[in-house]
């Protein structure tokens, strides 16, 4: 027999969720990882919010990549999820 699941407890495992995510990404501040939406395709981790997450564009240590210098250093946010998803996905 299958358990039916109400709204309040999908909102509240949603909510859960989410909060552990927050939670592992406050754990990985000041590291870096590849970051689609870096212009140098690397950033680091700045802070994180209850909705979005700053990272601080890096340079690259792959060699094959063009990087220019001039954008290392620029601060930007995204969503945690995709925050989330490029430390632990």
């Amino acid at each position: 027999m299958r358990k039916l699941i109400s709204n309040a407890d999908a909102d509240f495992d949603a909510r859960t969720q989410m909060e552990n995510k927050i939670f592992q990404l406050k754990e990985v501040i000041g590291k870096e990882t590849s970051q689609n939406q870096s212009p140098t395709c690397r950033a680091r981790l700045v802070s994180v919010g209850k909705v979005n997450s700053t990272f601080e564009s890096v340079l690259s240590p792959y060699s094959s990549i063009d990087c220019n210098a001039r954008f290392v250093g620029i601060k930007y946010k995204v969503p945690n999820w995709i925050a989330w998803n490029s430390f632990f996905y």
